[in-house]
């Protein structure tokens, strides 16, 4: 009797420490070695790395090109370019520039978004086409409100349209 209960005692004492060799050792190098597989079948999809550094140089060669024929160009105060901008606009268009605000700026998140309020004077297809020639000027910024006010002027018995808007440019930080 004695020999059998060793003999069931060292069975169940090989089986625990069959169990702790496996939770402790083999099972990490289960993992590790999948882990070795995954990263190796990475790099062999990253050999295509010349190829698409090749095509990333072109791309921004061709979007230089583009920025090129916007003319593109830092200047020190944008809030002069956008008003010249606006000037030139509203003169081909027979626009009067009736205000030009303080910017508003607001910093979140290493953005700083600037918001630009101005409003113009004159007919309504004169405003759209001055809004949508500064919508198109990538670099004056985005439209982000419209606002059209009809206002009777009861001296010259006329009625006089006013389009507010509020323009913003982001800038990263």
């Amino acid at each position: 009797m004695k020999l059998n209960k060793k003999n069931k005692l060292l069975v169940i004492g090989f089986f625990v420490v069959l169990y702790i060799c496996y939770s402790f050792a083999i099972s990490n190098t289960i993992n590790y070695y999948t882990e070795y597989k995954n990263k190796e079948q990475e790099i062999a999809q990253d050999s295509d790395m010349p190829k698409l550094v090749g095509q990333l140089v072109q791309k921004e060669k061709q979007l230089d090109q583009i920025l090129a024929n916007y003319d593109v160009n830092i200047s020190e105060s944008f809030q002069n370019d956008l008003l010249k901008q606006l000037t030139s606009y509203s003169d081909s268009y027979h626009l009067k520039i009736v205000d030009f605000k303080e910017p508003h700026i607001i910093s979140q998140k290493g953005f700083t978004t600037t918001s630009y309020t101005f409003s113009l004077e004159g007919s309504f297809n004169g405003c759209l086409a001055v809004l949508n020639k500064v919508e198109n000027n990538p670099m004056l910024g985005n439209i982000k409100h419209l606002n059209f006010v009809k206002k009777r002027n009861y001296k010259t018995n006329t009625d006089q349209l006013f389009v507010e808007v509020i323009m913003q440019k982001n800038k990263g930080v």
